[in-house]
């Protein structure tokens, strides 16, 4: 777990997992609870960011005495924002590989001038990404 350099745990080490760091730039830079790379293997993670703090998410009922949505932050916050745009981008793109979605990500991104291993690409820009 993060912050620190090469605390990305598996499958996020995976070269074929698209790994995904929490980006908050109004606290702390790059998400403070991010995994960070490089992997023992040299690789640079994660790949791209996305927003991951003080999102408005689905909470357990169980949990906060039945209301339905609660603020949350981390990587599980900024991957499903990822996953919803590569979703959106094989909608209108099914013959794309995965080697050439994990391109278009790049070719997308927008760098934050922050290490590589702390934003990899930089943070996701979805429309680019659909344009």
């Amino acid at each position: 777990m993060g912050p620190h350099a090469g605390s990305v745990t598996v499958p996020g080490t995976n070269k074929k997992v698209i790994t995904v760091g929490a980006f908050d730039d109004c606290i702390f830079p790059g998400g403070c609870y991010s995994g960070r790379g490089p992997t023992q293997e040299c690789i640079c993670k994660p790949e791209i960011t996305a927003p991951g703090s003080n999102i408005r998410s689905c909470s357990s009922t169980w949990y906060l005495d039945g209301r339905k949505y609660c603020i949350k932050s981390g990587t599980s916050m900024a991957a499903p924002v990822v996953s919803g745009a590569i979703a959106l981008l094989l909608e209108k793109e099914p013959h794309l590989t995965n080697v050439e979605v994990k391109m278009r990500l790049k070719n997308c991104a927008r760098n934050l001038n922050l290490p590589k291993y702390q934003q990899g690409w930089g943070m996701i820009d979805v429309n680019l990404l659909l344009t």
